[in-house]
């Protein structure tokens, strides 16, 4: 029995195995993970087929099945191994850049680099002018010693590959930039100038295609050798002359010879080691702000820029992006890639524009919705209020015929009975005039009924309304509002949400406590403080209040109607309210409403 449950176990993690092989080659599609997959698809089938033959079974030939399966496994694990390993040399595949170490992979970028001039020259000139070119090189820099060109005609620096990680990249990329000025200049010896610097365009492209993290090694070479050196050929020698003693007293971190030609190779020894990139394109700017007006000066203004202009496009795709990218093209002076900055400005500009059409679409839907959502809702509660109503008004009647004795004489219960049933009827029925009030208010219909009306008056009449409840409860109210201070809006409405505010003080506050209500002018609103000094509020609750049916942990039987009433009154008029307070010291409650001075 623990035999088959281990073999059970045994095929679900086998299974499992195979799934995530299956998985990782529908992303990978990989020659070598079909051979994982087969070798680990017989592993269940070896546990499967132990659970269906066993040793007693006739068919005795069955245990040959164990022996083949794990020759199967292992000559595919042999063949997948094989595969991966020619995907890692081959230097094409994903693997060969994840497996391979920053500092090989950037001397192989080099290697590759140095090959394609190689292949270029032998050609023209066999390989003992490049073997002399490369000694020179190993006698400056003796960090290249190990490398050589074979009998493949090919240059080979695995050598070098041995101790790479104990020289820092700048040692050795000014080694190799060093190698390839050279194998350039003997290369340009023998084809026309502009032919060496495009095939200069093709190697770096190819490259940064094999090895993208060659780019901050090779971007100076690409900006200075292919871009700005070319210009700087068809100045004048004397105006050539004039730029090499500038350039050369300057902080550019560049040569210039007296044929133009541009050494970058100081540039390799300030590298710093974060923003690479940044520095390079500083440097070509500082350079290029320079050289300009002498090379305007020598070969006029419009033939400088649509030269670089031109240069600049002829760049590698990869390249340029990178440089684009990090901001080259803003940083360059007028006249030069002005196309391109207005693409990228207008690019900036559309996406600028897109979001805020997009914002404006988002608010649009936002309040058409909640349009309809507020249609919706008043319509819902005037089906349901008139619904509510009729039954409520015939029982009523009922209840006050009943109480005449119209309907026969009652007795002392009856009686008690039907006056609880007629307070909760007009209970109901203010519950349903306060739910009639929370859809928002119709702006058209409100403004017919604005009036301008004084303050002091309208909030003393609510306090004589409270009179009976301040006296069961022998609180005290205290009113401070200048009597020239007017409240703009429907009088009615906001009576009525003043008064729910102060009712709740009544209602919230221990017996023997005060209510202070205050008001003055704050720019074109009212601004009315209802405080007190009851229970208060908690910061949880706070924000909840003015929702409709919220009412915290009251057990005293209210609704949670009627701070949203008062919310929404005072919202349609354009006003706001909010409340501060503190559990155990009491509340403010917040009515900011237009207003003015009375006339």
């Amino acid at each position: 029995m623990i035999g088959e449950i281990l073999s059970f176990v045994n095929i679900i993690l086998s299974f499992s195995i195979l799934v995530v092989i299956l998985m990782v080659y529908s992303v990978y599609r990989r020659v070598y993970l079909l051979w994982f997959i087969l070798s680990f698809s017989i592993v269940p089938f070896i546990f499967v087929y132990s659970l269906i033959w066993s040793p007693g079974s006739p068919f005795k030939m069955g245990v040959v099945v164990y022996p083949i399966s794990v020759i199967i496994i292992e000559v595919s694990m042999l063949i997948a191994q094989k595969n991966l390993i020619e995907s890692i040399k081959s230097g094409e595949e994903e693997e060969y850049k994840m497996l391979l170490r920053d500092d090989i992979a950037i001397l192989r970028a080099y290697e590759h680099l140095a090959n394609f001039f190689i292949g270029r020259i032998v050609p023209l000139i066999g390989t003992s002018s490049i073997k002399e070119l490369l000694e020179s090189r190993i006698e400056k820099h003796p960090v290249l010693s190990g490398s050589f060109v074979g009998v493949d005609e090919r240059l080979n620096t695995r050598a070098l590959e041995e101790i790479v990680g104990k020289i820092e990249v700048e040692e050795i990329s000014l080694a190799f930039y060093e190698l390839i000025s050279g194998l350039l200049e003997l290369y340009s010896a023998f084809v026309p100038a502009d032919k060496a610097i495009e095939d200069l365009r093709k190697a770096t492209e190819k490259v940064m295609e094999k090895n993208a993290m060659i780019f901050d090694w090779i971007a100076p070479i690409v900006l200075f050798k292919t871009v700005l050196e070319p210009v700087l050929r068809k100045c004048r020698q004397e105006d050539i002359m004039e730029i090499a003693i500038m350039v050369n007293r300057s902080k550019s971190g560049i040569r210039v010879n007296k044929d133009g030609k541009i050494d970058v190779g100081m540039l390799y020894k300030e590298y710093p080691e974060k923003e690479k990139t940044d520095f390079i394109i500083d440097k070509f700017i500082y350079a290029l702000n320079k050289m300009r007006p002498i090379i305007q000066q020598s070969i006029g203004e419009e033939n400088a820029n649509s030269m670089i202009t031109s240069n600049f496009r002829k760049m590698p795709t990869n390249i340029k992006e990178r440089l684009y990218g990090e901001g080259l093209v803003e940083k360059l002076p007028k006249g030069i890639l002005e196309e391109e900055k207005v693409t990228l400005m207008s690019r900036e500009k559309l996406i600028e524009e897109l979001v805020d059409r997009r914002k404006k679409l988002e608010n649009a839907y936002r309040e058409l919705a909640e349009a309809e959502l507020g249609k919706m809702k008043a319509t819902f509660l005037d089906v349901v209020a008139h619904e509510l109503r009729t039954p409520l008004t015939s029982i009523k009647t009922y209840v006050e015929l009943f109480k005449k004795g119209k309907l026969g004489r009652l007795t002392k219960t009856q009686k008690e009975k039907l006056e609880i049933m007629e307070e909760n009827v007009d209970k109901l029925t203010n519950l349903i005039n306060d739910m009639l009030q929370i859809p928002s208010i119709d702006i058209k219909e409100l403004e017919l009924r604005k009036e301008k009306f004084p303050a002091e008056e309208v909030i003393g009449e609510i306090v004589e309304d409270c009179s009976t409840l301040l006296s069961e409860k022998s609180m005290s109210v205290s009113v401070n509002i200048p009597s020239s201070l007017a409240i703009q809006g429907d009088k009615n409405l906001l009576g009525k949400a003043i008064k729910n505010i102060i009712g709740n003080s009544i209602k919230y506050t221990p017996s023997g406590g005060k209510i202070k209500i205050s008001a003055k002018m704050e720019g074109d609103k009212v601004h009315i403080k209802i405080k007190d000094n009851g229970v208060g509020i908690s910061e949880d609750e706070i924000e909840r209040i003015f929702d409709p049916f919220y009412t915290g942990n009251e057990k005293e039987g209210g609704m949670g109607l009627g701070l949203s009433i008062v919310k929404n009154i005072v919202e349609g008029h354009g006003g706001k309210v909010w409340a501060e307070s503190t559990v155990g010291k009491g509340s403010t409650f917040h009515l900011l409403l237009p207003g003015g001075k009375n006339d």
